[in-house]
């Protein structure tokens, strides 16, 4: 199960190279992990207090995920939680699909056998995570499947340009699984493109990742126009 919105862990000085980097790092997981919702404000004295540290690194990582697209500010509300639109969905997950769509065919033909290796060591992961219910720990290793998909293409350009939206794919993809059966699904799918990505298939594994992606999100489409946020994050798997 997912965690529910709780505080974010004071910041102690470790290996970063600087309060802000870490206090971007933290306010960016828990974007991404679902524990700072859309819509959420945040302002720099309430940051400051519960991270421990002054205003100015709070101030700087502020800047920092509004320039990623997680925040924006809003004129009377101030800065919050970059909110998501159905139609933000549709068109972020037709650019996700064109790109793996593309990844996959090259993948097909260049990826090596540690790779494809890795990638069952990785579905077997998921496969665990899926019966077990852990569905944060199940989205981070779903998203290393489908990196490793991309940087095996062996296309530099197509790997930059979907580092470019893989930010916003990860705040959307744990709500994306946090409707009952999706986890155990998504595993099928997982499992079908890499079987045929195994077998060079590319006309196979290129469908495959396409249907994959599409329906993922034509279904976080649905239930955001059918729910708005926030959206159930802490669904169990049935």
């Amino acid at each position: 199960m997912l965690p529910s919105t709780s505080g974010l862990p004071p910041i102690s000085p470790r290996a970063y190279p600087t309060y802000a980097d870490e206090v971007t790092r933290v306010l960016r997981d828990a974007i991404l992990e679902g524990r700072l919702l859309p819509g959420r404000r945040l302002t720099e004295p309430e940051l400051a207090q519960q991270l421990g540290v002054s205003r100015t690194p709070i101030r700087e990582a502020l800047r920092e995920l509004e320039h990623e697209g997680l925040l924006q500010r809003v004129p009377g509300r101030g800065t919050i939680v970059a909110e998501i639109s159905s139609q933000d969905v549709e068109e972020i997950y037709a650019v996700k699909s064109a790109l793996e769509s593309a990844a996959v065919r090259s993948a097909c033909a260049r990826i090596s056998g540690a790779e494809l290796a890795e990638l069952e060591r990785l579905l077997q992961r998921m496969k665990a995570l899926a019966e077990a219910g852990d569905l944060l720990p199940y989205s981070r290793i779903s998203r290393e499947f489908h990196e490793l998909l991309i940087r095996s293409s062996g296309n530099r350009w197509l790997e930059e340009t979907y580092r470019t939206l893989d930010v916003r794919i990860q705040q959307l993809r744990i709500y994306a699984l946090a409707t009952p059966s999706r986890p155990r699904v998504s595993v099928a799918e997982h499992e079908a493109i890499l079987a045929a990505v195994r077998q060079r298939d590319a006309a196979a594994a290129e469908g495959l990742i396409r249907d994959h992606v599409e329906r993922a999100g034509a279904l976080l489409s649905r239930t955001l126009r059918e729910r708005g946020f926030p959206l159930p994050t802490a669904a169990t798997l049935p």
